[in-house]
């Protein structure tokens, strides 16, 4: 099966530059792939930033126990929904939160659990974070030997306002190549309505993109914030995606906030082609009768 990321195929057709590390004031960004701060006034501290990565820091320390859930499944709330790689699923006893962020098995071993380019912010009534995730597996399949694999998966999350502040929604989105035949089912599945939209129609989420913004593609260089997040949506705004009804969605709206979590199928570029597929997550605020986008990914699915 041909296989390529997002990135080559934007190249080829757009003329894409690769993605610079992003920095702005809003959202704060810190971290590195070890986890520790970056250097004193590159981004300053706030309670929100604290929180966000204490929620962060304590998923990381429990998917290396990812076989006992309790630890995981405390940091989120018993109403959260998730786009997880493997699909979507709302909260529930014995719903593999771990594994699934982390593509693990049972024959599987975490050696590593790092994440870097943290960003967080409070923007309306709602905090939330993004980050990207590394993972190094050791899978000993029985009659196999080991082999070690690294996963980069994207991960945003929305943290309850309340003193809890506990998970409520959260994308995990891999990073990789992309390929015909992938899916991530939307299981607790909603009519779609205009942010299942947007995320079919990057041109259109460009136009409402706030302008702290945090946009994700497929390739480890496409990632953006605030003006970098416009250009790199502008350069996707010419793809030819369409939402894979097949695979469903889910779109909630609040008073505070609004999500949508779906699949994507991009177009190819030549006649016989096979289209590619995608997860895909929005995450945006209520401005007067429109919504403003602060927070979009796009994953791979397999």
């Amino acid at each position: 099966m041909t296989k390529t990321t997002l990135a080559p195929l934007l190249a080829a057709a757009l003329q894409l530059a690769p993605a610079c590390d992003a920095r702005a004031d809003k959202p704060k960004q810190r971290g590195s792939a070890s986890g520790k701060s970056a250097p004193a006034g590159q981004a300053a501290s706030s309670a929100v930033e604290t929180k966000a990565e204490g929620v962060l820091k304590a998923q990381l320390a429990a998917l290396r126990h990812w076989s006992d859930s309790k630890a995981i499944d405390a940091t989120f709330s018993s109403a959260a929904a998730v786009l997880f790689p493997d699909g979507e699923r709302t909260f529930a006893e014995g719903w593999d939160a771990g594994p699934s962020i982390a593509s693990l098995n049972p024959h599987s071993t975490l050696r590593e659990a790092t994440y870097d380019h943290f960003v967080a912010s409070t923007t309306g009534q709602i905090s939330w974070f993004a980050t990207d995730l590394h993972f190094v597996i050791a899978n000993a399949e029985p009659g196999e030997g080991t082999t070690t694999d690294k996963h980069m998966v994207r991960a945003i999350e929305v943290l309850d306002p309340t003193a809890d502040g506990k998970v409520i929604v959260a994308a995990f989105t891999s990073v990789g190549p992309l390929n015909a035949s992938g899916s991530c089912m939307i299981r607790d599945s909603t009519p779609a309505g205009p942010l299942v939209n947007l995320l079919a129609s990057p041109g259109d989420a460009g136009n409402v993109l706030a302008g702290d913004a945090v946009v994700l593609g497929t390739d480890p260089a496409e990632r953006g914030i605030a003006a970098e997040a416009k250009t790199l949506i502008g350069r996707w705004k010419t793809l030819n995606l369409t939402v894979d009804t097949a695979q469903h969605a889910r779109e909630i709206h609040t008073p505070s906030f609004g999500y949508a979590m779906t699949n994507v199928k991009l177009a190819p570029k030549k006649a016989g082609g096979h289209a590619q597929a995608m997860s895909a997550f929005v995450l945006a605020l209520p401005v007067g009768d429109h919504w403003s986008v602060v927070a979009l990914s796009y994953g791979a699915t397999f």
